[in-house]
């Protein structure tokens, strides 16, 4: 295991990266604040919705993680029914992946995210269970990181929540109570541990995402009641922090509850907000001033993913649905 403390990796070589322990960001050029905010032709448009409230093959009870594959299969964690919803390109719901064992079927489950590798195999994070759970293609349940059960493996993980796939196709796991991101590889055949890397100081991370052309990540922060702002953080793939969205109205629409978010080819962000009286997709592009995306007709929209054709996944949770929209 190699630990890495904050994004002060490099900095001795890079004095010119950004430091996440100051408060600074990133400010673009003036021209292009000036080029920044919402036009009816900036907003994002819904081009298919699926899914309703209930228990059967194809239905969705409060869906909330949501992954997708470089082919266009959908992967969505289906929470109050404890299990994951998998799509065939046409957006069907052809499989089902559910948890299974005596000791867990007795257990309270609050599954949240999920990710899938180049190799196949899923990671699903437990909230109840403080574990990530790692199934092979076909469902079966190859490994336990975390949590208390019997076999499961200590990877000090405290209240793992969010996951995604790196450029590496490394499993990249955040951690809300220890404030780290952690990221395992895998055995591709047993799911066993190979190598983690560990980076710290982050605070209260919530949820993740991966850009797998960029090597760029991006994790939401929930902020907390002692001054700590929410933000999200967009990273290098050396786990240097380069920039710091939704604290600055300057720079785009301040956050209130970041959700889900993914990190697109051109390093735009894509956020799910829980405003105060609205929830809403918003968009940081890589230069220029943030905008909402989607302002209207979400209920607690939980996980954002983006499809190979370019089109943004919202998993409508209170909605009971999947929401395809085409923004750019």
């Amino acid at each position: 295991m190699s630990a890495i403390e904050g994004d002060k990796l490099h900095l001795g070589k890079e004095p010119q990266q950004y430091n996440k322990n100051k408060t600074e960001s990133v400010v673009p050029a003036s021209g292009e604040v000036e080029e920044g905010g919402s036009t009816a032709l900036d907003s994002a448009y819904l081009v298919k919705q699926f899914g309703k409230q209930g228990s059967g093959r194809t239905d969705f009870n409060l869906p909330s993680g949501v992954h997708t594959t470089i082919k266009g299969q959908l992967f969505v964690v289906d929470c109050g029914n404890a299990r994951i919803q998998v799509t065939d390109l046409q957006k069907n719901v052809v499989q089902q992946v559910t948890p299974s064992g005596s000791e867990r079927s007795s257990r309270i489950c609050n599954y949240f995210d999920v990710a899938v590798n180049s190799k196949g195999l899923i990671a699903l994070t437990c909230a109840a269970e403080r574990a990530v759970l790692v199934f092979n293609r076909h469902g079966r349940l190859l490994q336990t990181f975390g949590g208390t059960l019997i076999g499961a493996t200590n990877e000090e993980l405290d209240a793992p929540r969010g996951v995604t796939v790196t450029r590496q196709d490394e499993f990249l796991v955040a951690d809300l109570k220890r404030g780290t991101l952690t990221s395992l590889k895998l055995d591709p055949k047993t799911g066993a541990r190979l190598e983690r890397t560990v980076v710290t100081g982050y605070h209260r991370p919530y949820l993740v995402a991966a850009c797998l052309t960029t090597g760029f990540m991006a994790v939401s922060e929930r902020g907390n009641e002692t001054g700590r702002v929410p933000c999200i953080r967009v990273l290098e793939p050396g786990w240097n922090t380069i920039r710091i969205l939704g604290v600055c109205s300057g720079l785009g629409p301040v956050l209130t509850f970041p959700w889900g978010l993914c990190i697109d080819s051109d390093g735009d962000v894509l956020v799910a907000d829980w405003g105060k009286q609205h929830h809403r997709v918003l968009i940081y592009p890589s230069t220029g001033v943030g905008w909402p995306l989607v302002n209207d007709s979400l209920s607690s929209p939980r996980g954002l993913a983006l499809l190979p054709d370019g089109h943004m996944v919202v998993s409508d949770s209170m909605n009971h649905c999947i929401k395809i929209y085409h923004y750019k």
